[in-house]
């Protein structure tokens, strides 16, 4: 049965149209494989001492340090992780960081990050803090050690709510890519992180009404008004490569294996500087890469939120 044969004038219209649904859906329409470079990390983990280490996980990454690169290893080998799986997060030179557990009885998923390698949420000294979602796993939070502000007695004096509250530390916001009536390609992901003064000295957020003036609060508010009290970063579209027919981004050699949770994050006032990747590297290894202001917590946390079903994004 003979081929029919296109016209260059009707294989133009046909690029011309898938480009620009591409654009129509914010994702470029050509694969551009020059990256930025290989982006060694000059900060050495080992440097910092045991007693430093709780302040070093929370504080953002040193500006001299350029990328500091990490992997995530995910552990379901046993009966009690095979459903709530523990993660653990360590530096390149295999250096321990800090590991999360999913929370067993919680409506919501919920995972304790600590120092400890056990993983414990009752170790107070190696306690970190939580990452918390919505009933659908589509908004998270983390937070410090600290009350949930609905726990604590509203007749005690502010001043002393605002020092028992928990500190909101990083929120998420999952979004689908829609092609038509159902989610199609990449999903979308926002981030907010408080910001971090021009002297390395992070915002604090604390709250007794996070509905009205959290995180998520913040970054819900009107884009033509932003706050200067959040710093907020975009996953980056992936580009649509017509020869392989797939979304790709260019991880610099630092993800090997495609994943719905492969993602890096930029910023509007700055596209072209990636401030966090994130990728799979084998079956249950992905290499974590972020730079200056987002701290290893932050990090962790962002990952960590990409690991869940996400109902009405997947």
């Amino acid at each position: 049965m003979p081929v029919a044969q296109v016209s260059k004038e009707e294989e133009e219209q046909r690029r011309r149209s898938l480009a620009q649904e591409l654009s129509n859906r914010g994702i470029c329409p050509e694969y551009d494989p020059v990256g930025s470079g290989d982006q060694r990390s000059a900060f050495d983990v080992s440097s910092v001492a045991p007693a430093d280490m709780r302040a070093f996980l929370h504080s953002p990454a040193p500006k001299h340090a350029g990328v500091v690169q990490c992997r995530i290893i995910r552990d379901r080998s046993g009966i009690s992780t095979k459903l709530h799986p523990k993660y653990t997060m360590e530096s390149d030179d295999k250096i321990f960081l800090m590991t999360a557990q999913k929370q067993v009885k919680n409506k919501t998923s919920n995972y304790a990050i600590s120092m400890s390698k056990s993983g414990s949420s009752k170790d107070p000294e190696g306690f970190l803090g939580k990452l918390r979602s919505d009933f659908l796993g589509i908004e998270w939070c983390a937070y410090s050690p600290g009350l949930n502000p609905a726990k604590i007695d509203p007749k005690m004096p502010t001043a002393h709510q605002l020092q028992q509250v928990r500190e909101e530390l990083m929120a998420v916001q999952y979004t689908a890519s829609k092609w038509g009536a159902t989610a199609k390609g990449p999903r979308k992901m926002s981030v907010a992180i408080p910001s971090v003064t021009p002297g390395g000295e992070r915002l604090v957020c604390r709250t007794m009404t996070p509905q009205a003036d959290g995180l998520l609060a913040l970054q819900k508010g009107p884009s033509s008004n932003p706050t200067q009290q959040i710093t907020t970063y975009t996953n980056k579209p992936p580009k649509w490569n017509d020869q392989i027919g797939a979304y790709v981004l260019n991880f610099n050699k630092r993800v090997t294996e495609a994943s719905v949770k492969n993602f890096q994050l930029i910023s509007s006032t700055d596209p072209e500087t990636v401030y966090l990747q994130f990728g799979r590297v084998g079956k249950e290894v992905f290499n974590l890469d972020f730079r200056h202001p987002i701290s290893p917590f932050q990090a962790f946390a962002m990952c960590l939120s990409s690991f869940d079903y996400k109902l009405g994004c997947e």
